[in-house]
């Protein structure tokens, strides 16, 4: 009898350093992801700002830096199907679409270091990993289910669908508000669940390579739809102070 529950206990202690060593893991790629992202957007924002310091035609540079960024905003959508594809079917790593998306990514971002200042960015940067650290200790403290902040979050993206479609033809400055806050919130409370569930996921041992990839792929794109959003709220703000 002592022995079995003994040998449960270490069976349990097992399990639980496997779930954290996979939910770190999963936090160890979206990272890498947004690491990769970060570089690229500077070197590319950095290549083309030491193009027009050299001399070289601003109307070019401006059209050659569209169509990069259109091109790439479009193969980032393609992107997104195919990871997804490659996910549901299981039979193909998810490293390099990531790392391709990662990338792209990193070019339509490059904008942002040319047109916002750099501390601002720093700031921003830094408020989303302290937003993304609460939601995670949210997440991950939380014993309940979390199933109701989704439906929450996509009531809310519905909602602020319908307030959108309507403020398009009847502009409002208050509703475009509402529709920006609430999407913002829905967001939040979709991360909050997407880091429950991976750690659900992580806790039963269910989680695989490619998995983690998607995982840190989920978490990597909410991480990133919040810093822009923060990013635009940030330049309003220290616009007006101005």
């Amino acid at each position: 009898m002592s022995y079995t529950i003994h040998t449960n206990h270490e069976e349990l202690g097992k399990s639980n350093n496997i779930g954290i060593l996979s939910f770190a893991k999963v936090f160890l790629y979206m990272f890498i992801g947004l690491g990769l992202t970060t570089v690229v957007a500077f070197a590319v924002g950095g290549a083309f700002y030491l193009a027009g310091t050299r001399g070289a035609d601003p109307d070019m540079l401006y059209q050659a830096g569209l169509i990069t960024t259109i091109i790439s905003a479009i193969a980032l959508v393609i992107l997104m199907f195919i990871i997804n594809l490659v996910t549901l079917r299981g039979n193909h790593s998810l490293v390099l679409p990531m790392t391709l998306y990662c990338v792209l990514m990193g070019v339509v971002l490059s904008w942002f270091t040319l047109l916002v200042d750099w501390r601002l960015l720093g700031l921003a940067f830094g408020i989303t990993s302290g937003v993304f650290l609460l939601m995670t200790l949210i997440a991950v403290l939380t014993k309940g289910n979390m199933h109701p902040l989704l439906m929450v979050g996509i009531g809310l993206f519905f909602g602020a669908g319908v307030l959108s479609l309507l403020n398009f033809f009847f502009f409002n400055q208050t509703i475009y508000w509402i529709v920006s806050f609430s999407i913002f919130a829905a967001v939040m409370f979709i991360t909050m669940f997407d880091i429950w569930n991976i750690k659900n996921i992580c806790q039963r041992g269910a989680m695989n390579e490619n998995l983690a990839l998607y995982c840190a792929f989920q978490l990597y794109v909410d991480f990133i739809y919040i810093l822009v959003r923060i990013i635009y709220f940030l330049i309003i703000i220290f616009g007006r102070n101005r």
